[in-house]
């Protein structure tokens, strides 16, 4: 290969990592959105149940304190409810880091190898003409 077909090459080789970081930011993009919208989705459920929960709560300490035995039964719910979205939150940070981990590797795996294509020209550019 002559100079100019070996850095033409090297360009094609290098437009490649510029398409790979570009799909992987599109990957990481959409598994964020994706993860947000299914997390969220559970979540706000979690949470207008939980408000709800709680307004009745309110509203039984302030208009009947004698009916314990009604709010004995709401705490419980509440707590439970409480506890899974932390947990739901939770589980989908770690999703989404999990995921962004897969992008990132499968970036840098690809990288690696296209490198190494890379220098592989680049000492045969380097190389004096026979």
């Amino acid at each position: 290969m002559s100079d100019e077909e070996l850095r033409d090459h090297i360009n094609i080789i290098a437009q490649k990592i510029v398409e790979i970081e570009d799909a992987a930011k599109k990957k990481l993009e959409y598994v964020k959105n994706r993860l947000s919208e299914d997390f969220n989705l559970k979540i706000n459920e979690i949470e207008a149940k939980l408000e709800s929960n709680r307004f009745i709560l309110v509203e039984i300490n302030e208009k009947i304190n004698g009916l314990n035995l009604k709010k004995n039964e709401i705490e419980p719910i509440i707590k439970n409810l409480e506890k899974e979205r932390k947990q739901l939150r939770s589980h989908k940070e770690k999703s989404i880091k999990e995921k962004i981990k897969a992008i990132s590797d499968e970036k840098k795996n690809k990288m690696k190898s296209i490198n190494k294509e890379i220098k592989s020209l680049e000492k045969e550019l380097k190389k004096p003409k026979e």
